[in-house]
């Protein structure tokens, strides 16, 4: 689970720097050079700014020159930096709030405050969008914010059968189709029966799902659901959109484990039209305290119902 790895495990260590009094030149021969996407500058081995691809192709592209332009004149300061020890969940968060793609990590000196820190430690690595991408790879498109917005006009399923345990809104401009900005919920809890049916069917039956005294010595304490559950959830979700929902693909990151017994809601909002009536969507996990077990994003081909389906459409009421 995502939570559980640091920055250190996946950030970059061998970083490509140059002093402030370095040119702009330089470090443009330095990006070409070297194949990165950034130069941190460091004083003696101390981060203090750093210069990135995006600042020569809108800040230096119309600077003649760039010889004369030193670092420590153009570089982004102050610095935004990371301990080693950030969970990369939260450097997604820090990349996401301050709009930026790098992030020098640097050596906690007791310091850091949350999950950045003070830009006076030693440099041992950079974190960027490309390395985090592996891990979380729906990150270069998701725009944010799922999880606050409120969906709006709750309007009818069409499901086989429904358990009483069972919660679901789906709220949109009508009743027979979808559109951008329309929002879908569907709430259960996870069950040790789900999660024994589930390793029977599929044959999964790592003893993290179902031993406890085996889950005991891992880094989780205690037996987890199958982190597909987790994606069944969104499954269950965009089932219950107007129409006929068919998966087309699903990137899907694990930020956290999902408890056995607990109750998780899946959250999913349509974000993009792509044409030809499929849509990009958006969709959070969360646990029953409000934390987020799995994001990614989705796309479906939603179809007609077909005819004999009319009959059996049922009506959500509030």
């Amino acid at each position: 689970m995502h939570r559980t790895i640091p920055v250190s495990e996946i950030m970059v260590t061998d970083v490509v720097t140059a002093p402030p009094n370095a040119n702009a030149t330089q470090a443009a021969t330095l990006l070409r050079d070297e194949g990165v996407s950034s130069v941190v500058v460091a004083d003696d081995d101390v981060p203090v700014g750093i210069v990135t691809e995006g600042d020569f192709a809108t800040r230096l592209c119309t600077r003649a020159d760039l010889g004369d332009v030193a670092l420590a004149d153009v570089m982004s300061s102050p610095l935004e930096t990371i301990a080693p020890d950030t969970s990369i969940v939260d450097a997604v968060d820090a990349l996401r709030d301050d709009s930026i793609e790098h992030l020098p990590v640097v050596e906690d000196d007791g310091t850091q405050t949350d999950t950045k820190a003070e830009a006076n430690g030693e440099l041992v690595g950079i974190l960027t969008t490309t390395e985090l991408t592996y891990y979380v790879p729906h990150l270069a498109h998701r725009s944010g914010g799922l999880e606050e917005k409120p969906p709006r006009q709750q309007v009818r399923t069409d499901t086989q059968y429904e358990h009483d345990d069972w919660e679901f809104e789906y709220r949109g401009e009508d009743e027979s189709t979808v559109s951008v900005g329309d929002v879908a919920r569907f709430t259960k809890s996870i069950t040790a029966n789900d999660v024994e049916t589930f390793a029977e069917v599929s044959g999964d039956t790592n003893r993290l799902h179902l031993d406890e005294g085996y889950a005991a010595g891992t880094r989780f304490g205690e037996p987890i659901a199958h982190g597909v559950l987790a994606n069944g959830l969104v499954s269950a979700a965009l089932a219950r959109l107007p129409g006929l929902t068919i998966y087309l693909s699903q990137e899907s990151s694990f930020l956290a484990p999902l408890s056995i017994g607990d109750r998780a809601t899946a959250v999913c909002e349509i974000v993009d039209d792509l044409g030809g009536e499929k849509y990009r969507i958006e969709t959070i996990v969360t646990d029953g305290d409000g934390t987020t077990v799995l994001e990614g994003d989705a796309v479906v081909l939603i179809d007609e119902l077909p005819p004999e389906a009319t009959d059996g459409e049922s009506v959500a009421v509030d």
